[in-house]
């Protein structure tokens, strides 16, 4: 599959964003294009025509279907993993919070596709990292029971942390995201009693997941991705590679780490 030519599509369709999102149709079992559009949007994806007219001369010049289309065969061939279609879009940059906590690029991962949201002047490392996060998800969900579908807050919270120390391994430290850092090791333990443990079985589709990994509400910020990140860190610590951490049930590799369900 890989990468599909949404350069041309987004040409073909003046970048209206319903028409471009028909296309996407025959790639989910049951939603429509506005559906699909109001979910993508929740991602990074661009809002409206004039965003996308406006953008994507400059993201042709620089290149960025070649780029990504790089570095997914790169990350493909680092882990074995399977070949999904791969669709990039332009990214909303009207979104502060897409720009504050992903420097205004964005992805969603299925464990049958891959959608990237980018801008002209994302850097090659920055998009490396994009794409090691993203096929990362894909590479778990395709070992969770049914593609993911039934998965649970804690399975949510194990994906993000994986799918960062991918980007550490293959990209490099420096590109992980900032809220890798925004906790110490004891809030983030804090952080786990409190919100993770009591509600790990909560399913991922559940408005409370959401809340939680995002830190919506009273929660703090990015703490389920900081959580994550955190359990599988400790796990890399006492010789666990990452490797066999990508086969493992996620309660298996919150007590390989020490935060065991009760805590």
């Amino acid at each position: 599959m890989g990468l599909f030519p949404t350069d041309r599509w987004l040409e073909q369709d003046e970048g209206e964003p319903l028409q471009l999102c028909a296309r996407f149709v025959p790639f989910f079992d049951d939603a429509s294009a506005r559906d699909i559009y109001r979910y993508l949007c929740l991602y990074g994806m661009y809002r409206n025509a004039r965003q996308a007219v406006r953008l994507l001369p400059d993201m042709k010049a620089q290149r960025l279907w070649e780029r990504v289309g790089r570095y997914y065969g790169w990350q493909r061939t680092t882990w074995g993993g399977p070949d999904v279609p791969v669709f990039l879009l332009p990214a909303d940059d009207e979104n502060p919070k897409l720009a504050r906590e992903f420097h205004g690029k964005g992805g969603v991962a299925f464990a049958d596709k891959l959608f990237f949201f980018l801008l002209p002047g994302h850097r090659d490392d920055e998009i490396a990292a994009l794409v090691a996060h993203e096929y990362n998800h894909v590479y778990r969900l395709q070992n969770l029971p049914n593609g993911g579908k039934e998965a649970t807050l804690l399975d949510a919270v194990m994906m993000e942390g994986l799918a960062e120390h991918a980007v550490a391994e293959t990209v490099g430290p420096g590109q992980c995201a900032s809220w890798t850092a925004y906790y110490t090791d004891r809030e983030l333990e804090k952080f786990w009693r409190r919100c993770i443990a009591p509600n790990q079985d909560v399913p991922v589709s559940h408005p409370l997941s959401v809340r939680i990994l995002y830190g919506l509400g009273w929660y703090p910020k990015m703490v389920g991705y900081a959580v994550g990140h955190a359990i599988v860190r400790r796990c890399l610590e006492r010789g666990h590679s990452l490797t066999k951490l990508m086969a493992m049930e996620a309660k298996q590799i919150a007590a390989l780490a020490g935060f065991e369900a009760g805590q």
